[in-house]
This record gives C-alpha cells, structure tokens and sequence, in this order.
C-alpha cells in the first residue's frame, strides 16, 4: 500500500513542475517564430520529467551516462530550454518571458533543493538581485543588432563573462555569510 505524500512535500514538485513546463512552451514557441507543436510536445514531456527538484548528496554513484543524466535533470533541463530557445528567432517579449521563467525555475530549484538554506537566500536580496542582473545582461546583449558586425562575438563574450562573474560574486558573498 502506498502512502500518499502530504500537501507540503507535494507543493515543491507541483510548483516546478509548473514553471518548467511554462519554460518548455516558451522555449519551444509552438506557432511562433517556427516552432512545431511536434517539438513543444517533446519539451512538455521533458518538462514534466525534469521538472521536479533532485535534492540528493553530491555524490557520483555511477559514471555511466544514464545515471548521470537522472542525477541532473535539471541542469539538462535548463541547458535544453536555453538551446531550444536559441535555435529560433524569438520576438523580443518572448525572448524576455523565457528568460524571467528560466530564471525562476533556477532560483526555485536551487532554494528547494537546499532546503532553509536556499529559502534564506531569497530574504538576502543580493543573491535574486544578481541573478536577475545577469540574465537582463545576457538578454540584452541577445537582441543586440550584431549581425556582420567585426566586434559581435566580443560583446556576447564579454555579456556571458559579466554574467558568469556577477553570479560568482554573489554565490561568493552567500558562502561567507554561512
């Protein structure tokens, strides 16, 4: 006989789930700029899959792919969204939607799977403020028109590198305040 879970353990799960699924439609932009209902099919799928929390110790317990893949659902998760999304031509406001939901399946995933911990770093404004920092960076620097432009591949460089930084800063800051 299965126990069924109580309404608290469920609510995580129900809720990423739900912005994962949100980012899949959105990365896969069925009816918009070429997107296949084909494809949103198989990001709702994945999304649904993925989408739950992994909170388990870092510990490698296999090196096989399989396992590896399970482990990190959602890192493959969110990598898979970006690269769905980056295939196409988003307009510019789903450009935008995509990242705000990207960013908050990340931030609810990292604050879920940490457990008090990660729900502090919610209440402490520089680790969201940083994360929202960098994705308008990224975003911006996206539909910045660079096409045939000598300098392009520097500025998206230099965009993903201020990101990386920024996120760096503020994961450093959160380690020393534990």
């Amino acid at each position: 006989m299965t126990v069924p879970k109580s309404p608290a353990v469920m609510a995580p799960t129900a809720l990423t789930r739900a912005v994962a699924v949100a980012l899949a439609l959105g990365a896969a932009a069925p009816g918009l700029s070429g997107g296949s209902l084909f494809v949103a099919a198989l990001a709702v799928l994945g999304a649904w899959w993925a989408g739950p929390v992994v909170a388990a110790r870092p510990v490698r317990q296999s090196a096989a792919l399989r396992p590896m893949l399970v482990r990190h659902r959602n890192t493959v998760f969110a990598a898979g969204c970006v690269l769905l999304a980056a295939v196409q031509t988003p307009p510019l406001w789903l450009a935008g939607c995509v990242t705000a939901l990207l960013l908050g399946y990340l931030l609810l995933v990292d604050a879920f799977a940490a457990g008090p911990a990660g729900v502090r770093q919610w209440r402490a404004r520089a680790v969201p403020a940083a994360a929202y920092g960098a994705s308008a960076l990224v975003l911006a620097a996206a539909c910045l028109p660079l096409d045939g432009l000598p300098w392009g591949r520097a500025v998206a460089a230099l965009a993903v590198v201020g990101s990386a930084a920024v996120a760096g800063l503020a994961l450093w800051t959160r380690a020393g305040d534990a």
